[in-house]
């Protein structure tokens, strides 16, 4: 038995580590050359933890091994001493430590461990019926000869050549086939994990769903809307990385800053505070501040050398909703942009919203460091810190030149309980058009999925 994980995020290295102990033939694509999505390439690598979960320890086995390596790795869970969480970590780190996990996984249970990073999935083919996917057509990009190394552009700048079949300046491509080594019958011979932020093979598969916000209805007496909107999907984020410094740092005004400015905010007057905003997921702290409170909430006083990963509502994230700044296609904007036609998928995304959203996130480190406006609670309360730095270049703690990740947070995620316990819910059948129970399934799997999967 072969499973096909598009994604390799929590849910996708869930269902790997898993099918793996299990002894199964896993082959995982993903769009970037790291394993964990939040934990790694998208940068959220301090967990959001519940209190409950934590106390009584109640994780999946998956989820139990990642913490212990953690601490091995540190002699600590929160070398960061951050106060969302009790686990945090530096992105590289995430991937070398969760990679590994999967390489023992396979060990021990007799698994076969296929990786295809920096891979985009780009045509699928079914069988005579069209409920069946006899193979998935992917591509994986790699530097050409001369051109700059993977993550020195941002993702706006690349994601159109990643679709793209053709070898270009910037990139040479491998195009992969997967097929299942068994003939297909009622019983599939292989599976398919859908762990893409976006839903991108439910899209690509053109399986009914939904996206956006739901109409109002007796399932959703409280959405916000009487007739739904498709072009309203949960915000999306960039993190960047900060430290902290001795002394005060040149901080230069992005040209596009006007443009953002009069969003930033600290939210809630119980929250305007420097110090608590960057010590929210700082993730590395050589050394320990002093003990500080504001309004109730305890922190270390931030010190030279700190590191903060920011993901903050009224910062950094960006919330376009209408049909002209979506960042999600729907099925009839994909229709118009000919992406459902025969290997014309391009991604499904808004090229235009993902480089506003990067010019957003730079605008927000700007706001933190020499703002001195504040859109929700009014001026007068924010001050400048110019005593930090953004960091970027390879030897950032995200390895990339803009000093962001290559791919962003879609919404606010689920506990990582649900994502790496629920294995047995994210595992379906290749099949273009299913039944209520394996819709339901796939909703799951993809989670938080934007696009969400509707009965037929």
């Amino acid at each position: 038995m072969r499973n096909l994980s598009r994604g390799w995020g929590l849910s996708g290295a869930a269902t790997a580590y898993e099918g793996l102990l299990a002894g199964k033939t896993v082959c995982l694509t993903e769009i970037t050359d790291w394993v964990g999505g939040q934990i790694s390439s998208q940068g959220t690598s301090a967990l959001d933890e519940r209190p409950t979960q934590r106390q009584q320890l109640f994780y999946s086995r998956g989820y139990l091994e990642l913490r212990k390596r953690i601490e091995w790795k540190y002699n600590q869970l929160n070398p960061g001493d951050c106060w969302v969480s009790e686990s945090c970590f530096l992105p590289r780190d995430g991937h070398k430590i969760l990679f590994s996990m999967l390489e023992d996984a396979a060990k021990r249970g007799k698994g076969t461990l296929e990786w295809y990073p920096s891979t985009v999935v780009k045509d699928l083919q079914f069988n005579s019926s069209g409920n069946l996917i006899e193979s998935a057509i992917a591509i994986q990009h790699q530097p050409a000869a001369g051109a700059p190394p993977l993550n020195t552009e941002p993702l706006s700048q690349t994601i159109a050549d990643w679709y793209s079949y053709s070898n270009s300046p910037r990139f040479d491509k491998n195009i992969i086939r997967f097929v299942s080594k068994e003939p297909q019958t009622d019983v599939p011979s292989w599976y398919v994990v859908e762990a893409t932020e976006t839903g991108e093979l439910i899209a690509l598969a053109d399986v009914p769903y939904r996206l956006g916000i739901d109409p109002r209805s007796h399932w959703e007496p409280s959405s916000s809307s009487e007739t739904g909107d498709p072009y309203c999907t949960q915000g999306f984020t960039y993190t960047f990385a900060m430290e902290a410094t001795k002394k005060p740092q040149t901080q230069e005004m992005p040209e596009f800053y006007p443009r953002y400015a009069p969003y930033y905010s600290y939210e809630l007057e119980r929250l305007a505070d420097f110090g608590l905003v960057f010590t929210y997921r700082r993730i590395w702290s050589p050394k320990t501040g002093d003990l500080t409170r504001f309004r109730g909430l305890s922190y270390t006083a931030p010190t030279p050398g700190d590191i903060s990963m920011q993901n903050w509502t009224w910062g950094n994230d960006y919330r376009p909703g209408t049909s002209e700044d979506n960042l999600i296609y729907t099925r009839d904007q994909l229709q118009a942009e000919g992406q459902l036609q025969p290997h014309g998928w391009m991604g499904g995304l808004r090229i235009e919203s993902l480089r506003a959203a990067e010019e957003h996130a730079r605008g927000y480190y700007y706001w933190l460091v020499a703002g001195t406006t504040d859109s929700q609670l009014g001026d007068g309360l924010k001050q400048p810190h110019p005593n930090h730095r953004y960091l970027s270049g390879l030897d950032s703690p995200w390895a990339r030149c803009m000093g962001c990740p290559n791919i962003p947070i879609c919404g606010k995620h689920a506990g990582l309980l649900d994502v790496l316990a629920g294995v047995n819910r994210m595992v379906l059948p290749f099949r273009k058009l299913i039944s209520p129970v394996a819709i339901t399934r796939m909703t799951i799997t993809a989670r938080p999925c934007h696009r969400r999967c509707i009965g037929t």
